[in-house]
């Protein structure tokens, strides 16, 4: 009878690649709206979008530096306190918070002087980071 042992070596392989799918990914991209939130695949953190300034060159200008922005986030952990963390463009050391590194990769759009943006078209995307040995 060695039909039993490969019906428990195929059921353990199904048990592995369940647990597999179920984990969380070690990096994240997430990006949200203003005043929008998201959070982790595991549900372990949501994120929301308060508030930014943007201090960067505009599009239709030429200038010597690039500029700067700041893009503000309410950060819940499911465990624990939430904060405020203010992450930067370019972007510089990741924030961490509820087991996660974050980190403005681009906030748009870019400062116009022929047409300001709207608060509600600005987009921010960030980075999620799983830090080794959270759950």
């Amino acid at each position: 009878m060695t039909a039993l042992p490969s019906r428990l070596a195929a059921l353990a392989a199904l048990s592995l690649a369940a647990a597999s799918a179920l984990a969380a990914p070690a990096e994240e991209t997430l990006r949200l709206k203003f005043q929008a939130a998201g959070g982790d695949a595991a549900g372990s953190l949501q994120v929301q979008f308060i508030g930014y300034r943007d201090q960067r060159c505009p599009v239709n200008v030429q200038c010597i530096t690039a500029g700067t922005a700041q893009a503000l986030f309410w950060v819940q952990p499911s465990e624990g306190a939430g904060q405020v963390l203010t992450l930067t463009w370019p972007a510089a050391e990741p924030a961490k918070a509820g087991g996660y590194s974050l980190q403005l990769k681009s906030l748009e759009p870019r400062p116009n002087t022929r047409k300001p943006p709207n608060p509600a078209d600005y987009e921010a995307v960030l980075t999620l980071h799983k830090l080794a040995g959270k759950p």
